[in-house]
């Protein structure tokens, strides 16, 4: 898997001109060696499609530029060739918090019109704390350590099943979701199976329960959340959660569970208005610590909170509510690969 940064060099930040003609960086960058079309790889120059003056943490797109810009009111689309979801060929979802429709797309067309920028950069590095819960997984550490085989298995929902990835929606640059990455940077000793199914939360997981049963995995990763904030109250969640995993380990004894928080979503659309995220991460963070060693926490919401702190929403989003891009699965799968690994992704 490609790395978000290492040895000072950002590769391939996420961006969008989406209602605005700057776009913050995630560091002050020293030069800006690419920026380019995420999906066609077209690359833009420096001065005729884009300004950025050495040490500034921003680019700005110029007035000429050839590089996709969408305007305020293509954000919020009203009137004639609105298409609403889940109308065929839709490009607007309901339910904005102010009674409107805000621009959505579960196809391409976020990665046609998103670019990458790739800099340089003096010691990139994120400010978050994640507990390395290094006691944690232990058999499953081991036989990784072992270079053993090993059987994983996903559940949860679109999000896992790879929505918006490109590889999901058949564009380039074909990136897979980020369990798929983050098995294939685990080596090639792991049986990655994804079980996870679009628009399913965790009152769903009966659907799938034969199959992630039957597959028996070494571990299993569970990542509900995101349809679950805005209509099951978390204790509700956190016991369903039990049941889920108290009933694995009646079949399969030897499983070990990652239990991942969700990303954020739109906060301008009311399914996903911010403040039950950020209680869903709380409580599972709660749950896991009252855990033995055989569960342990990917904490996406975490990083992802860092990343809003600089990048604006629609820089990572797939759809344009609720879906990550391509870069955001590459931060979801650096969440899950610094926990498995112990390795640092974020500094």
């Amino acid at each position: 898997m490609e790395r978000l940064w290492k040895d000072g060099i950002v590769r391939n930040e996420s961006g969008m001109f989406a209602g605005k003609d700057r776009i913050t960086l995630m560091f002050p960058a020293e030069q800006i060696t690419q920026v380019s079309l995420h999906s066609s790889g077209e690359v833009f120059e420096a001065g005729r499609d884009y300004i950025h003056t050495p040490g500034d943490d921003f680019i700005i797109r110029t007035e000429n530029s050839r590089i996709p810009y969408l305007p305020p009111a293509a954000l919020r689309p009203a009137g004639e060739g609105v298409k609403i979801y889940p109308e065929e060929g839709a490009n607007a979802i309901s339910g904005a918090v102010d009674g409107g429709n805000l621009i959505f797309d579960n196809k391409a067309f976020f990665a046609f019109n998103q670019i990458d920028v790739s800099y340089s950069c003096t010691a990139p590095k994120l400010d978050v704390q994640l507990d390395t819960q290094a006691e944690k997984l232990p058999k499953f550490r081991e036989k990784l350590a072992r270079r053993e085989p090993l059987k994983i298995t996903l559940i949860g929902d679109s999000i896992s099943e790879g929505f918006n990835a490109t590889k999901f929606v058949d564009v380039p640059p074909f990136a897979p979701c980020y369990m798929e990455q983050a098995a294939l940077a685990l080596g090639e000793n792991i049986t990655f199976r994804n079980r996870a199914v679009g628009g399913t939360g965790i009152q769903h997981v009966s659907r799938v329960e034969a199959d992630y049963l039957g597959d028996a995995p070494d571990l299993l990763v569970i990542a509900y959340g995101m349809n679950n904030f805005a209509g099951m109250p978390v204790d509700e969640f956190i016991n369903r959660l039990q049941t889920l995993i108290s009933g694995c380990h009646a079949v399969n004894p030897k499983t070990e569970y990652l239990l991942v928080t969700s990303m954020s979503g739109n906060p301008d659309w009311t399914p996903t208005v911010a403040g039950p995220d950020a209680l869903y991460a709380e409580k599972l963070r709660e749950f896991v610590a009252r855990q033995g060693k055989g569960i342990a926490l990917a904490d996406v919401y975490k990083v992802w909170c860092r990343f809003l702190e600089r990048k604006d929403f629609y820089d990572l989003t797939g759809n344009g509510v609720n879906h990550p891009n391509d870069y955001g699965h590459r931060i979801y799968a650096s969440v899950v690969l610094e926990l498995l690994t112990g390795k640092k992704y974020f500094n």
